[in-house]
């Protein structure tokens, strides 16, 4: 999400060097962007011991502050993003304004802060207010995510392998999320999978992340399909998942990472929205489509309706209403931006 701004500050400064720190496990999500001149993972081994913690935060705030950074933005709003901010050494350090009880500190940490405009605002466009604060008016750029030829030829191989015929259309189905009070009936899953297979000429490639939660997600939802979709489920890394959704006709799940893939792969998405708010979190550009309840209870933002884990405005999204909305999706001229089925 934070790739619109970095493609906006190698525009305005094309000679400049810039690093991005990223939690580890992430770094796929930016590696192999030409914006970015450096990675670097921050470890998060919670079983390290105290000394070699000291040494590893030791050598990581050397190796910052040899960098000699003029600027620094942080985009987390957390606190290791402003300390590390702070800790750089950049002359220039940008962050969000403060949450309540840390103003104090956080004067320190940063030179600028932008406002927190409220909930009302794509988080994309929030992360552009800190490029704004340079003086910079940047366009509207799209999400990005970038592969290599030898990520394409590991899911081309993968996917022979798995009898997936050359040039024949498939679509991507990601049902499941790492927070599970996202995701929708699992029987609809299944019910949405035969109508496709069955009426729309189209492959389904099912996928999910290898957490045990999502796998037996996708088994259940397998079990219940009459015909069979392929299961590429915790068999792929985030390069070939974006390589796989990149050569789909659309992709259909819930508000999570590989829905925010598909949209800077440019594949058409058709996303399901229950407790989190499509108009912060929705797939960002052109030709997607969001499904959700026109209830005043949401977005909340809580784990499922008083805390059960479970998400009526989820849950009560019809099967109908799917695969209305998956035609209309194939049906371009009948989708723009941010359109949504209520």
């Amino acid at each position: 999400m934070t790739t619109p701004s970095l493609a906006a500050l190698k525009e305005a400064y094309p000679q400049s060097q810039i690093t991005m720190v990223v939690n580890q496990g992430t770094e796929d999500m930016v590696r192999d962007n030409p914006c970015l001149s450096e990675i670097i993972a921050l470890e998060r081994e919670p079983k390290k011991k105290p000394l070699a913690e000291l040494v590893y935060q030791q050598r990581l705030i050397a190796h910052l502050r040899r960098k000699r950074f003029y600027l620094s933005i942080d985009f987390s709003g957390g606190d290791r993003g402003a300390i590390l901010s702070w800790l750089s050494g950049a002359k220039q350090r940008i962050g969000y304004h403060p949450k309540k009880g840390k103003q104090w500190w956080w004067k320190k940490a940063f030179t600028q802060t932008v406002k927190t405009p409220g909930d009302n605002r794509h988080v994309v466009e929030h992360h552009l207010d800190a490029i704004r604060l340079l003086g910079i008016n940047p366009p509207t750029n799209p999400l990005r995510f970038y592969w290599t030829p030898k990520d394409q030829e590991t899911l081309s191989r993968i996917l022979v392998q798995k009898g997936v015929e050359d040039r024949k259309p498939y679509m991507v189905i990601h049902p499941t999320s790492r927070w599970m009070f996202k995701t929708w009936r699992l029987d609809g899953y299944a019910q949405v999978i035969d109508h496709i297979q069955k009426n729309l000429g189209l492959t389904v490639i099912v996928t999910s992340s290898p957490d045990k939660k999502e796998l037996d997600a996708i088994n259940e939802i397998i079990k219940q399909c009459q015909t069979k979709p392929m299961d590429l489920s915790g068999q792929l890394n985030l390069k070939q998942l974006g390589c796989l959704i990149a050569g789909g006709k659309f992709f259909f799940g819930v508000d999570s990472a590989p829905m925010h893939i598909a949209a800077a792969v440019n594949t058409p998405v058709i996303a399901l929205f229950g407790p989190s708010g499509d108009h912060m979190w929705g797939p960002w550009g052109e030709g997607h489509l969001v499904i959700k309840k026109d209830w005043p209870c949401r977005p909340c933002g809580q784990d499922g309706c008083q805390g059960s884990k479970i998400s009526k405005c989820l849950m009560e999204i019809t099967t109908d209403e799917v695969i209305s909305g998956i035609e209309t999706l194939l049906n371009p001229s009948l989708v723009t931006r941010h359109s949504s089925l209520i």
